[in-house]
C-alpha cells in the first residue's frame, strides 16, 4: 500500500504529458455537475498540486458546481487534477477549463483585448511551464526532508519515496531542464518569473485589472503553494517578503475565493 502511495505521488507531480490507465467512474451522477478528483488538504493549503489549486480556485471564480473526491488516484491524463463529468473523466487543468468554458458558458476573460488575451496566455505558459518546476525541485531537492510535513503522509511513505521518488523526481527534472542548473542559478530564474508578475501586477488587484480572469487562477495556483507553505523556503522569502504585492495579490484571493480555506485546513479553531 504505501509503495503503491508513493509510487502516484511521483507519478502525478513528474509523468507530464503521459497518459494513465483507464480510470474507475462512479455508478452514480448528478447531471452537469463537476466531480474534481484532487488530493486532500493538509494543514497549509488546500491542496499540495499547484494546477489543482488552479482548477478549483477557476471552478469558484466561475461558480460552477463541483463536488471535491479527496483521493491520490491519477486521471486519465496520469496526472491531478482531473474531473468526472456527465459520466466522462478528463484529464489536464487548461483542457479542462476550455470545456467547461464551452459547456458551461463561462468566460472569465470577456473584458480583455486581443493583446490583453495574448498577455495572459504567456503568463499562464511562464508559471506552468517554468515556474512549476522551479516549485518542484525546491520541495524534492532543496526541502525533500520536509516533504512528509507538507504532504502529511507516513514515514514508512518516505522512506520509499527517498529510494524510489527522489531519483525519479532528479530525473525528470534532468529530462525538463531545471535540474541541469546549480541551487543559486533556480533560485535566480525563480526570482526572475516572480519579479515578472510582480512588477506586472503593480498596485492592480489583479494582473489584468480590477477583476480577476483566469490567468488569475492559473497564477495564484502556483503563487499560493510558495506564499502558505514551506516558510524555510526561499520561496516563501521573495513571496512574502521581496515581493509584498504578490503576498497581498494571494491573501485577496484567498479572502474572495475560499471563504472556507481555515474550516478545509483544520485552522479555524
Amino acid at each position: 500500500m504505501s509503495q503503491g502511495i508513493a509510487a502516484t505521488v511521483v507519478r502525478w507531480i513528474f509523468s507530464r504529458g503521459q497518459k494513465g490507465s483507464k480510470v474507475a467512474l462512479r455508478a452514480e451522477f448528478t447531471p452537469g455537475k463537476v466531480y474534481l478528483h484532487v488530493t486532500a488538504p493538509v494543514k497549509t493549503i488546500p491542496c499540495v498540486a499547484p494546477n489543482a489549486m488552479k482548477l478549483e480556485t477557476y471552478l469558484r471564480m466561475a461558480d460552477i458546481p463541483y463536488e471535491p473526491m479527496y483521493g491520490w488516484g491519477v486521471g486519465p491524463k496520469g496526472k491531478i487534477p482531473w474531473i468526472e463529468y456527465n459520466g466522462e473523466a478528463m484529464g489536464d487543468s487548461g483542457l479542462i477549463i476550455e470545456f467547461l468554458n464551452r459547456e458551461k458558458g463561462v468566460d472569465l476573460n470577456q473584458s480583455l483585448s486581443d493583446a490583453d488575451k495574448a498577455v495572459s496566455r504567456a503568463f499562464t505558459k511562464m508559471v506552468e511551464e517554468n515556474t512549476y518546476w522551479g516549485l518542484a525541485r525546491n520541495r524534492w531537492i532543496d526541502h525533500f526532508d520536509k516533504l512528509q510535513q507538507l504532504y502529511e503522509i507516513p514515514w514508512s511513505i518516505m522512506f520509499f519515496l527517498k529510494y524510489f521518488g527522489l531519483g525519479k523526481a532528479k530525473q525528470a527534472m534532468w529530462n525538463q531542464g531545471i535540474g541541469r542548473h546549480s541551487t543559486e542559478e533556480v533560485e535566480g530564474i525563480m526570482d526572475k518569473d516572480l519579479k515578472a508578475i510582480s512588477r506586472f501586477l503593480g498596485t492592480k488587484p489583479y494582473l489584468m485589472g480590477d477583476e480577476p480572469t483566469e490567468v488569475d487562477a492559473a497564477v495564484f495556483g502556483q503563487l499560493s503553494e510558495m506564499c502558505y507553505c514551506l516558510p524555510d523556503s526561499y520561496l516563501y522569502r521573495i513571496v512574502n517578503v521581496d515581493y509584498p504585492n504578490l503576498q497581498a495579490y494571494c491573501n485577496r484571493i484567498k479572502d474572495r475565493y475560499w471563504s472556507d480555506w481555515d474550516k478545509l485546513t483544520g485552522n479555524n479553531a
